[in-house]
């Protein structure tokens, strides 16, 4: 016959916590996070090529490499940064797709260095989905709360990079 020790009982009783970790930043007063998997680095903000009329959509190049800059403030927000706003970035995450087979980098530029979140997986939630179908923030998928006792703190959005991709893909050919 087995015997439950006193700490063999706490141990099957304490409910394990899986901790999700995510890179934060601001975007035009508003949190968003990227799942830390999906960030390969975050580099100093380079000269960005190819956009001349500060469109969203330009180039840089990274260790030989082209990397495609998306204004996420852009796809997020469906409006374009203003100058002040712009000349503000001096970030860069640098991510690749998990779906892609070709390696390629994508770049978002943001003003401040991101911080690192340690998040508790329940407290990430998708949203509901009207608000993914007539809200003003677009692009993201779920949202997570870093403080349960503090209410009063805004979500964090957690940014979807198919989404993304997918509004660019609608932005282009609505203008055509």
């Amino acid at each position: 016959m087995a015997i439950n020790s006193p700490r063999r009982l706490r141990h099957r009783q304490a409910k394990q916590i899986i901790l999700r970790q995510f890179l934060t930043f601001t975007i035009r007063q508003e949190q968003f996070a990227l799942p830390i998997e999906t960030v390969l680095k975050v580099i100093p903000l380079h000269q960005i090529h190819g956009d001349p009329e500060r469109g969203g959509i330009g180039l840089i190049t990274y260790q030989n490499q082209e990397v495609f800059v998306i204004d996420i403030g852009c796809c997020l927000f469906r409006d374009a940064m203003m100058s002040p706003e712009v000349d503000q970035q001096r970030f860069l995450l640098l991510l690749q797709r998990q779906e892609s087979s070709d390696h390629e980098l994508i770049g978002l530029p943001i003003a401040d260095p991101p911080t690192l979140e340690r998040v508790p997986a329940d407290q990430v939630a998708p949203l509901p989905k009207n608000y993914l179908h007539w809200g003003n923030i677009h692009g993201v998928s779920s949202r997570m709360i870093t403080s349960p006792e503090n209410a009063n703190l805004p979500p964090i959005f957690v940014i979807d990079l198919e989404q993304i991709l997918a509004s660019l893909a609608e932005m282009n050919t609505s203008q055509t």
